[in-house]
């Protein structure tokens, strides 16, 4: 039984944002980052088990495992993008994504089941791994429902949810978390571990030039989340947060404060304490990807305005002065 190096990778990251130390994940893999992000590289499932439990214990999330889906986002959205291009229905993009996660989890195998009036996309771990850490089965099961339903949602342009998810462990006390990042309700103490869409939405033909458009946020975002990179301070988190769950529309500062573990109350409290809001950051990105999407001649204004979520063009237009001074037209005629 062996996991991807990157899939680990990408958990570790994750646990560091929220007060791990990258050193003692790399140390218990007995690889450095270059090594887990080879193509080729696997770790077992023993190393797999101790980083995940690490993790959870070091980032203080109960809710770990959503969350590491749920910042997959833009990586997911970047898987889409290939996705549509090989395939003529979201049936057909969905088996594909199947197949890619039993590439990277051989321990959690997916699957696609037609029934009368919906598909489930299932979820088989193997006994003996999970017997071996509770924690890390339920955080990386969890983890992959949500990475799962975000390329479900991609791949339907975000106009479909899932009908529900089942599971079949106990109830938590609390469950808001788990219908945040899911989309949809969460049915506990099931026979089975699966996601249930409606069959209408599973064969529905896929539109590439959508994607064409999501490939260039997903391109445009990553490039500024690089850019934080080395950015100190909790307006930098945040922003960083927002850039990963960004698709296309920003998120709203309930998902970034689930996201990141706190209440919305606190984060509010501390972007204050470094004479920011939340409002603030969503228009300074929506100012720093705009004159971004500016740049580039294969984008019109039409496009500029749904990569940033404006319900109309004349809505942006009346942004983009407020921050150039200039209109739209204007500053593109500039550039050329």
């Amino acid at each position: 039984m062996a996991f991807n190096g990157r899939f680990l990778l990408n958990m570790a990251h994750l646990a560091t944002r929220q007060g791990g130390d990258i050193n003692e994940f790399l140390q218990i893999a007995g690889k450095s980052e270059e090594e887990l992000n080879e193509e080729s590289c696997v770790v077992d499932d023993d190393t797999y088990n101790s980083v995940i439990e690490l993790a959870v214990e070091k980032s203080g999330d109960s809710y770990f495992g959503l969350h590491a889906g749920e910042n997959l986002n833009l990586a997911a959205a970047g898987l889409i993008v290939q996705l549509s291009q090989s395939s003529e229905t979201v049936k057909q993009a969905l088996e594909l994504c199947c197949q890619f996660a039993n590439l990277g989890c051989s321990v959690l195998p997916l699957g696609l089941e037609e029934r009368d009036s919906q598909y489930d996309v299932t979820f088989t771990p193997d006994e003996i791994w999970r017997n071996k850490s509770e924690v890390s089965f339920r955080q990386t099961t969890e983890g992959i429902i949500a990475f799962t339903i975000k390329e479900f949602t991609s791949l339907t342009r975000l106009e479909h949810q899932p009908i529900s998810v089942h599971v079949d462990w106990e109830r938590p006390e609390k469950t808001d978390e788990y219908e945040r990042v899911f989309g949809c309700p969460v049915l506990f103490n099931q026979d089975k571990i699966a996601v249930l869409l409606k069959k209408e939405h599973v064969e529905e033909k896929v539109i590439t030039a959508n994607y064409n458009l999501l490939n260039v946020l997903v391109v445009h975002a990553t490039e500024k989340s690089a850019e934080l990179q080395n950015s100190m301070g909790f307006s930098a988190l945040v922003k960083k947060s927002m850039l990963n769950l960004v698709k296309p529309e920003f998120p709203t500062i309930e998902q970034v404060a689930g996201h990141l573990n706190i209440s919305a109350r606190t984060l509010q409290r501390r972007l204050k304490e470094e004479g920011n809001t939340y409002k603030d950051l969503i228009d300074e990105l929506r100012k720093d990807f705009a004159i971004g999407y500016m740049k580039r001649p294969d984008l019109n204004i039409s496009d500029i305005a749904y990569l940033l979520n404006y319900n109309d063009a004349s809505a942006f237009n009346r942004s983009f002065k407020r921050w150039t001074g200039k209109s739209p037209m204007e500053y593109k005629s500039e550039m050329i």
